[in-house]
Order: structure tokens, then C-alpha cells, then sequence
């Protein structure tokens, strides 16, 4: 009898291990849509509540592929002080020294999702772990922001409006690619060398912890 215990716990602990594992493998999996175009971010943003512009001809427009979703990185434009989405074309075509698009999403004043560009877009430059955090490899979002002042503030520069709606959209980009909250950075977290970069001029520790929530 002591026997036969001992074997049904050990089939008992195999099978938590496989199951585990396959969990595993499912978040994996969904966290890397390998070489492909984000043609559902437009879908995923909507189904979660908000309000989204489809930029025309966004499910063609990229860099090529994206590798795979690993990571998202926080952005704001540092572009003018009044309107929705100023910093629109220059999110979509660039500027003299970048060619567009420069991040696959935008988001506006009032909490606007503008989606931009499903493939690979110039938004990271180099930063601590491109596996990751590069081109390839992670969505930007350019929030519209004068970006001032550039010190860690808080939140309370940005509308209310449009925070909330930052932290709803990335939670269902986490949803939707298996990002894990730790894989959430603010592009001045990511960049290499440290100080390269500012943005967002918000927490990202406290974003993170609303992420969590």
C-alpha cells in the first residue's frame, strides 16, 4: 500500500510538471508571433474599450516583420502643446534624419489610440537587451507630450484621461502577447548608454504598479 502511495504521488507531481510546462508553452507561444505583422493591435485595443483611429494603410506599414512581441516600451513625442495627436505624421513618415514609421502606435490627448503601422518600426535604438527591447522585438507607443519637465513627475503633467488609457491599452497588449508586466519600460529604462533617453517624463514604477492591478 506504501508502495503504490509513493507511485501515485510521483504520477501526480509528473503530471503538475507537464502541465506547468505546457502553460508554459502557451504563454511562450503567444508572446511570439514569430516574423509577422501586428494586423490585430487595432481589434485588441477596441475589444478592451477604446476609442481607436485606424491610420490608412497601418497593416502594411513597417520596417518588415516584427520578429515577435517580447516587450513594450513607453514613449512621449516631446511635440507641440495643443491638439489630439499633433505628432501624427511625423509618428507615420519620420523625420529627415528617421525614416517612419517611428512606432507602431500613438496615443492622443483625449485617450485616442491611433493605430500606425504593423510591422517593425525605428522607435528603440539601442538599448540593454534588443532581444527584447529592440525593433524587432518590442511595440513602441508615442504618446503625445511636450515632455516637460523632463524629471520624473509622477503623472500629474499628463491628462487623466489619457494616463488611464496608456495603462488600459499596454494591459491589453500584455494580454493579447503574453507581455509580462517586468518587460514594460519606459524608453529612458531601455536605452543604452543610461541618460540617452528622458521618456515618458512619468513613473514607470508607479505605471508598472497599476499594470498590476
Amino acid at each position: 500500500m506504501r508502495s503504490t502511495g509513493l507511485f501515485t504521488i510521483m504520477v501526480c507531481l509528473i503530471c503538475a510538471a507537464n502541465f506547468q510546462y505546457s502553460m508554459a508553452e502557451a504563454v511562450e507561444s503567444r508572446a511570439a508571433p514569430v516574423n509577422t505583422m501586428l494586423t490585430g493591435l487595432a481589434d485588441i485595443l477596441r475589444k478592451a474599450g477604446l476609442k481607436v483611429v485606424e491610420v490608412a494603410g497601418w497593416k502594411t506599414r513597417g520596417h518588415g516583420v516584427m520578429s515577435s512581441v517580447k516587450g513594450i516600451i513607453c514613449h512621449h513625442t516631446a511635440g507641440a502643446k495643443t491638439g489630439d495627436y499633433p505628432s501624427l505624421a511625423v509618428v507615420r513618415d519620420g523625420r529627415p534624419d528617421l525614416k517612419g514609421p517611428i512606432a507602431q502606435l500613438g496615443l492622443g490627448r483625449t485617450g485616442t489610440w491611433y493605430v500606425i503601422a504593423a510591422g517593425k518600426a525605428w522607435h528603440a535604438g539601442s538599448t540593454k537587451d534588443d532581444s527584447i527591447y529592440g525593433n524587432s522585438n518590442a511595440i513602441g507607443i508615442e504618446a503625445e507630450g511636450v515632455g516637460l519637465p523632463a524629471t520624473d513627475t509622477g503623472h500629474k503633467n499628463w491628462p487623466e484621461v489619457q494616463y488611464q488609457s496608456y495603462i488600459k491599452g499596454v494591459k491589453a497588449l500584455q494580454k493579447a502577447y503574453g507581455v509580462a508586466t517586468a518587460r514594460v519600460l519606459g524608453h529612458k529604462e531601455a536605452a543604452v548608454p543610461k541618460g540617452r533617453k528622458i521618456d515618458p517624463n512619468f513613473s514607470m514604477a508607479e505605471f508598472r504598479a497599476a499594470l498590476n492591478k
